[in-house]
């Protein structure tokens, strides 16, 4: 509900009954009477909307030289003033109303002084209040439009990383994967073949899924392991690969396209060698509750002129868990002290 709503019709009973409520029991109330007490609340109002819809949306906006408490002191002295004008001729043209009359004493005359000089402050204070109620309902009012605005623009960026980040992917994996074809062309043209056929279903996946937010899991599974067979077939004998998933009949998880290929390029980048046995294990498995990728491998860093990939890898991984699933996922990842290999492990809370 707008404050809006709230607000004018309180401010329109107030201007209506203020002038009622402290009437006396034996009083009679007169229309001269009532509208001569109807110039507080009157002025009560004015000075609530000329805050709310004037002068703090224009100080807020720097259209002001003058700040919202040096202008807020002008038009409450200036009101204070028009109402103690209204007040003394009030008193003026009724004097009975106030049980004065023309030869009183002078002591009396020293207690209306007074009594005048209480009511300015009185009407000062009840202006300051009315005041910082406008102030503060427009300042409130000001703070939730930047929240939302502070909102749709994190969501704006937030699209816009996304489709930046899956713009890197594609062209770095496929980048990738034309490099092992052309080392398979010098090896076998039969296996290079069924690895284009294979690369053929990679793209049919990139070009259509990566434009997707989410994928169902069970796709991206297939994917991972499209691609880890694609990767198998340049291997050497000295290198176990080995790929288990666990998805649940009928399960209809999703994530987000292409999350976890950075990882698995990385196992086969940074977790095989040559030379020395090597092993890497993947698996991918969904529950009622959560996603989980775990990725172990041996480990044979690179050196630093090897610089394949561009270094997008564990970086682009970690913004995208933080765009997609903030506050929604842990990332284990580093060298076991225990066995030595490799761990990386994500776990998406659904």
């Amino acid at each position: 509900m707008k404050i809006s709503t709230i607000i004018h019709p309180i401010a329109v009973l107030a201007w209506m009954l203020f002038p009622i409520m402290f009437v006396g029991p034996d009083e009679e109330i007169t229309l001269e009477r009532y509208l001569f007490r109807s110039c507080m609340p009157f002025m009560m109002v004015v000075l609530f909307y000329l805050n709310y819809l004037w002068v703090v949306p224009r100080c807020i906006a720097g259209q002001f030289k003058l700040s919202v408490f040096h202008v807020n002191v002008i038009m409450v002295i200036t009101a204070c003033v028009l109402v103690a004008l209204v007040r003394g001729y009030e008193f003026s043209v009724s004097p009975t109303h106030f049980h004065i009359h023309e030869r009183e004493p002078h002591p009396e005359r020293h207690f209306n002084r007074l009594f005048f000089f209480f009511a300015f402050v009185r009407d000062a204070l009840n202006f300051i209040f009315v005041v910082l109620v406008a102030y503060s309902l427009r300042m409130t009012s000001h703070a939730h439009r930047l929240e939302h605005e502070r909102q749709e623009t994190e969501v704006a960026r937030r699209d816009a990383e996304l489709k930046g980040l899956r713009s890197q992917i594609s062209p770095h994996f496929l980048l990738n994967t034309l490099n092992n074809i052309y080392a398979l062309t010098a090896i076998s043209s039969d296996r290079a073949q069924q690895a284009i056929i294979q690369l053929s279903e990679l793209l049919r996946h990139m070009l259509y899924d990566n434009q997707q937010d989410m994928v169902e899991f069970s796709s991206e599974c297939k994917f991972i392991s499209s691609y880890v067979d694609l990767m198998k077939l340049r291997m050497a004998s000295n290198v176990k690969v080995n790929v288990e998933i666990v998805v649940p009949e009928n399960d209809k998880s999703r994530v987000a396209p292409l999350l976890f290929i950075s990882l698995v390029e990385n196992a086969f980048k940074h977790g095989v060698s040559s030379t020395e046995p090597s092993s890497i294990s993947i698996k991918l498995a969904a529950t009622e509750a959560e996603i989980r990728c775990e990725i172990v491998n041996t480990n044979y860093p690179k050196t630093s002129n090897d610089r394949s990939g561009h270094g997008i890898g564990l970086q682009q991984v970690e913004r995208r868990l933080n765009t997609v699933y903030p506050g929604r996922y842990s990332w284990t990842h580093g060298v076991s002290e225990t066995d030595g290999l490799y761990h990386s492990e994500i776990v998406l809370k659904k």
